[in-house]
């Protein structure tokens, strides 16, 4: 995203979702998706991995992510992914979460990886919320597709027996 008024690159603000010129400090408020995706307007290095068309530069809570524009789903790195979560998650305090089953046939879903074009594994997301990922273990990358990032949020974080 460029300046509009001097021109210059823009840059991230900490872990906000605004961007500085460092320049003339212009700041620029990107309008946020539902699921908390401001895009930046530059393209990325991906194409989307369910409709083809180029991922935009986005952030969600200040977090680099790829976002598509036509079917509003988004690519990010595991790491990125963990603290967008928790970060939410911390935020929306403690949530009733709404018990919909995900539609089986999503795990039978086949896209591939952005970075790699290898095959994504489609399964639920095993870390609390009721939703189906798509992830490359290769690459690190998570796809989620539209809404999926809220309905993991609504759930509390499945807790482990030692």
């Amino acid at each position: 995203m460029n300046c509009t008024n001097c021109g210059a690159a823009m840059r991230p603000v900490g872990n906000r979702s605004y961007f500085r010129c460092p320049y003339c400090e212009t700041s620029e408020f990107p309008e946020e998706t539902a699921d908390g995706v401001a895009v930046i307007g530059e393209d990325s290095e991906f194409d989307c991995p369910v409709c083809g068309k180029r991922l935009a530069a986005a952030s969600i809570d200040g977090q680099a992510v790829c976002y598509c524009a036509a079917c509003r789903g988004f690519l990010t790195e595991n790491a990125t992914f963990g603290e967008i979560v928790r970060k939410r998650r911390a935020e929306s305090g403690s949530v009733s979460p709404v018990c919909e089953p995900f539609v089986t046939e999503e795990l039978r879903r086949r896209i591939a990886c952005p970075s790699c074009q290898r095959r994504m594994d489609a399964h639920p997301y095993h870390a609390g919320g009721n939703a189906v990922i798509d992830t490359c273990d290769r690459c690190r990358l998570v796809w989620l597709d539209a809404g999926e990032l809220t309905v993991i949020v609504r759930y509390p974080a499945r807790q482990t027996v030692v």
